[in-house]
């Protein structure tokens, strides 16, 4: 259960921790307005839209698979923002950054789900629930604690080490879990409906003034 609380409480910090450090990279890597906008929107976005697909995936190929998948995907992203010469690649790593998101937090609930019963289980969703509500809110401290005394790029880079930890706990502690394949497939239309839908809405609440 730790590491499985250490791996939500990564991806949740690091949808509030950037906040308070956009002003300090704006002003590194000269980014326009809109720019600094999607960075505070483009991890969000990509991780909702690809919530319900990632956990489909997870329960049918195998849920510690996806959960370090996403794990070191999300610490190669982390490495990408940290080291970004530009907001082009700045935003890029925050894209990538919400695919791995995306993929670690539905495989550690349905994991919790498959591994414990009972007390047991109540026990390890107030655990899981309570992670997610006291880390959101740790977010923007850390993140203004690193941005000043240290560097922007610290509010990713500090992922790098707890990614691994998180990597090579559940690679020796957490069993594999899956569900049966129930023969419906992967409903690849409606996954693509739900990603394009999201997009949609996110860009025109950005662009809109741009475009009219």
């Amino acid at each position: 259960m730790p590491f499985i609380a250490l791996g939500v409480a990564m991806i949740i910090v690091d949808a509030t921790i950037v906040n308070v450090a956009v002003p300090s990279i704006i002003r590194d890597l000269h980014l326009s307005a809109t720019s600094a906008e999607w960075l505070n929107s483009i991890y969000s976005l990509v991780f909702a839209a690809l919530l319900i697909s990632a956990g489909r995936a997870g329960d049918r190929f195998g849920r510690r698979s996806l959960f370090l998948l996403g794990t070191l995907l999300f610490v190669v992203a982390s490495l990408v923002a940290a080291t970004a010469p530009t907001g082009s690649v700045l935003l890029l790593g925050r894209f990538l950054q919400g695919i791995g998101g995306a993929m670690v937090l539905p495989s550690t609930l349905s994991t919790v789900n498959a591994l414990f019963q009972g007390r047991e289980r109540a026990i390890a969703f107030a655990i899981w629930g309570s992670t997610i509500g006291g880390v959101a809110a740790l977010g923007p401290l850390v993140g203004g604690w690193l941005t000043t005394d240290v560097s922007w790029r610290w509010a990713f880079l500090v992922n790098v080490p707890v990614g691994v930890l998180i990597a090579v706990g559940v690679a020796l502690f957490i069993p594999e879990t899956r569900d049966p394949a129930d023969g419906k497939g992967v409903d690849l239309g409606g996954n693509a409906l739900v990603t394009l839908g999201f997009s949609g809405v996110v860009f025109a609440l950005i662009e809109g003034v741009h475009y009219g």
